[in-house]
């Protein structure tokens, strides 16, 4: 694996501003600075630059920013995102192939301001549990983080489930689902140092039964971390194959903020930048999977298996269409 460059910017701002910063090509401030000069009705960013080795941070908005000299010269892969509501064929025009956009939900606040506090602190103090993330045939080309495995356990998972189970019926509205009957939780407590990552991939599989996956994000502030975004692949869809396009929605890993979409979508981590190498200035994220079971059980009048797709528990059938009273 080739050992990145580094890349010495001279990057000039607005007022005739200028600084110098040194970053490695594929830190993800690259992307954004290089992106909100092509493209700036992309929207205002706020940046910060590592100066003097991490000693020193440089803040602006990209709205302020007028060119960049780069050395040695940096060739950027800028995507652009298609119009929402728009179909798009990607290769061929027919009607056979076509693209379709992510679906997820963004859920700020997820949690109290003292519920993010007490499960970032149990992440800070866990550190010696972290081991590196694994997969299914893991490769390490794909996937480099630190996990708890068994973080589902754990009584600060049982507080994201049940914070779940609250919001479970108008999430699968939203994605147009039946409501359908829970079957386990999986869940695991991730932490992204400098330059981990998680390669494109999706999160279901023949034997696995996940249905929604459900990304909480956590970190210190102020955040000594950049990059980590999340992005969600727009699906190219040909017969009965799928693959992830080109194109893709980011967002933005912020601090108590919930993202919770469809497991078969395609979605990538991208890679973290920390100057500080600390474990602490890591992005946490709690990610939990919902799984579908594989029958209703009529009898579970709550928790996880409650949820029954209309089938009606035996016990409660008298009752229907009868305005509540046994006929």
């Amino acid at each position: 694996m080739n050992t990145p460059r580094d890349i010495q910017l001279k990057i000039h701002l607005a007022g005739g501003h200028e600084h110098t910063v040194t970053l490695r090509e594929d830190a993800p401030e690259l992307l954004v600075l290089f992106t909100a000069l092509s493209t700036p009705e992309s929207g205002n960013r706020f940046v910060q630059l590592p100066l003097d080795g991490g000693k020193v941070a440089c803040s602006f908005q990209t709205s302020q920013l007028v060119s960049i000299v780069s050395e040695p010269p940096v060739v950027m892969e800028l995507h652009k995102v298609p119009e929402l509501g728009k179909v798009h064929n990607a290769e061929h025009p027919t009607s056979a192939t076509q693209l379709r956009r992510p679906r997820f939900v963004v859920i700020d606040d997820f949690l109290s301001p003292q519920e993010h506090n007490e499960l970032l602190a149990f992440s800070l103090i866990s550190e010696e549990q972290f081991k590196a993330g694994t997969i299914t045939s893991y490769d390490p080309e794909t996937r480099q983080n630190l996990a708890i495995l068994g973080f589902g356990e754990s009584v600060h998972s049982r507080l994201v489930q049940n914070r779940l189970l609250i919001w479970f019926p108008l999430l699968a509205k939203t994605f147009g689902m039946p409501v359908f009957p829970l079957a386990m939780v999986e869940s695991q407590l991730t932490a992204a140092g400098d330059g981990h990552y998680f390669k494109v991939h999706c999160d279901d599989a023949p034997d696995l039964p996940r249905v929604l996956s459900c990304v909480y994000y956590l970190h210190r502030e102020p955040r000594g971390f950049a990059g980590g975004d999340l992005r969600l692949y727009d699906c190219i869809e040909t017969g009965g194959s799928r693959r992830p396009a080109d194109t893709f929605t980011t967002v933005e890993p912020v601090a108590n903020r919930l993202v919770v979409f469809p497991s078969e979508e395609f979605h990538e981590a991208m890679p973290v930048r920390c100057p500080s190498k600390e474990f602490a200035d890591s992005r946490f994220a709690v990610t939990t999977w919902l799984h579908r079971a594989a029958c209703p059980n009529p009898g579970t009048l709550f928790g996880w298996g409650h949820f029954r797709c209309g089938v009606v528990a035996p016990q409660f059938a008298a009752y229907q269409g009868s305005g509540g009273n046994k006929s």
